[in-house]
């Protein structure tokens, strides 16, 4: 087992915006798109902030800027899906990131499965949890919204597409280096 390197801890005020997002960027996390439908026409967009909040009853949380088309379009909704997505995936990352008048037609390509609500599900995800929107809460320039989770879809096993430090990757086991 390899020791940590020597390191030291530059310290600063809660408050202080710039050192919360140096630290964030650092923070690694499962890449998703949450889709919803928008005026009736599949929409998403990709995320970092998802969690899983309760297994009993299932319930997640997606956090949204208040600025953003994420929240135009979860403000609105009233069920969304969490697509998990497999490290081949960061295509549908980047697309699904970009802001809508510069991403084009994603969907038409894509073929997407359906939930019992019509919600989008994106094919060759490693699965995905369908939600109905339980509660939306203020923080700070952000909204949370819990979602009861009303469906489970898995997809196939595999990796699953990560991000952090503004870098793709995926796990590897640590017997597997």
């Amino acid at each position: 087992m390899r020791s940590p390197p020597p390191w030291s801890l530059r310290s600063s005020s809660g408050d202080d915006g710039e050192a919360y997002r140096q630290l964030a960027r650092r923070w690694p996390a499962s890449v998703t798109v949450v889709t919803t439908l928008r005026d009736g026409a599949p929409d998403g967009f990709t995320a970092t902030a998802v969690l899983m909040v309760s297994i009993a009853p299932p319930i997640v949380l997606v956090s949204a800027t208040r600025e953003s088309s994420a929240w135009e379009m979860l403000g609105a909704a009233e069920r969304f899906a969490v697509n998990l997505l497999h490290s081949t995936q960061r295509p549908l990352a980047e697309g699904f990131a970009t802001p809508h008048e510069r991403r084009g037609d994603l969907w038409r390509d894509l073929a997407p499965a359906r939930d019992a609500h019509g919600i989008p599900l994106l094919p060759g995800s490693l699965g995905a949890f369908s939600a109905r929107v339980r509660e939306r809460v203020d923080a700070g320039d952000h909204v949370l919204v819990l979602g009861d989770v009303t469906e489970i879809h898995l997809g196939d096993e595999g990796p699953a597409l990560l991000y952090g430090n503004r870098a793709y990757g995926t796990l590897r086991p640590e017997d597997e280096r």
